[in-house]
């Protein structure tokens, strides 16, 4: 297969085959740095290739839902296995998936609504305590 031109002219490296190849490395576990490198591309070009081709995207989109499986599948059955190193695998999926497992954090020290404390409600705050002593 020939190498196609993008919009800017410039060659690109893009093949339909490395949508199957993408998933391939998800089925493994694998992340974005492997995926390019198995294309034989800088992430850069990677990601373009996100935004030029719509199949891509959804290769890429299984690919990573796959790795997160994988990942998962790790932790369930690690949870019975003789060794398990759970500190790895909770960084791995933090990491990997914020959004997903990335533990909530409460500012213990919050203003109104949980936003930032605002100076002049701290004075004010002080000002009253003070002239109730």
């Amino acid at each position: 297969m020939t190498e196609t031109t993008n919009k800017r002219g410039r060659p690109t490296k893009y093949k339909p085959i490395f949508c199957k190849r993408v998933i391939e490395i998800g089925e493994q576990g694998g992340w974005l740095c492997e995926m390019a490198e198995a294309c034989d591309v800088h992430r850069n070009s990677f990601d373009n290739w996100v935004v030029e081709h719509p199949e891509f995207l959804e290769a890429l989109t299984r690919a990573k839902q796959k790795a997160q499986a994988w990942f998962e599948i790790q932790g369930r059955t690690g949870l019975t296995a003789d060794k398990f190193n759970s500190a790895l695998w909770q960084k791995q999926m933090s990491s990997r998936h914020p959004n997903e497992y990335t533990e909530k954090r409460v500012n213990e020290h919050s203003g109104p609504g949980g936003g930032p404390i605002l100076i002049s409600d701290a004075k004010q705050k002080l000002a009253a305590k003070l002239s109730g002593l």
